[in-house]
């Protein structure tokens, strides 16, 4: 289900979970969704501008570490940076992180790299942070979990 992230001004901002559809149904359903409610009435005029995001944090209760976790020879979230780079809908491809480990790794395979607090509470929330830190306008915003080595582009 797509949710709206809180914002002072009238922009709408949609944070879609790839997880549910895969990236490219993800994208496709929440521009039929904002034509369909006349969310944006320009949407059958030009392209959406797409930034696929995926949230990473090193510090997990249950499993800490987890997006360094190898499989196959490569970090888990090298393998779903990877597979998301597939998806022809993205425009953007970045990972939000708040630990440095992390983020050297994914510097290391030529990802994008936004620092994020420790305050966020999840995924969406580091999303919501990462697209206030990137300064440039996206149509729509996938969030595409760390822990998704498979996930369908």
């Amino acid at each position: 289900m797509a949710t709206h992230a809180p914002s002072s001004s009238s922009d709408k901002t949609w944070i879609v979970p790839a997880a549910v559809l895969g990236v490219t149904a993800a994208v496709a359903a929440v521009a039929h969704a904002a034509a369909r409610y006349r969310l944006l009435p320009w949407l059958g005029k030009y392209r959406s501008r797409v930034v696929g995001i995926i949230p990473a944090r090193f510090a997990s209760s249950r499993f800490p570490g987890k997006p360094l976790v190898r499989i196959l020879g490569k970090p888990m979230i090298q393998r779903t940076w990877e597979r998301a780079k597939l998806a022809s809908a993205l425009d953007r491809i970045v990972v939000a992180e708040n630990n440095e480990k992390i983020a050297e790794c994914c510097r290391g395979f030529g990802a994008d790299v936004i620092m994020t607090s420790e305050e966020c509470k999840n995924g969406t929330e580091r999303c919501y942070e990462t697209l206030q830190k990137l300064g440039e306008t996206y149509d729509i915003v996938v969030n595409i979990q760390g822990d998704e080595p498979l996930i369908e582009p």
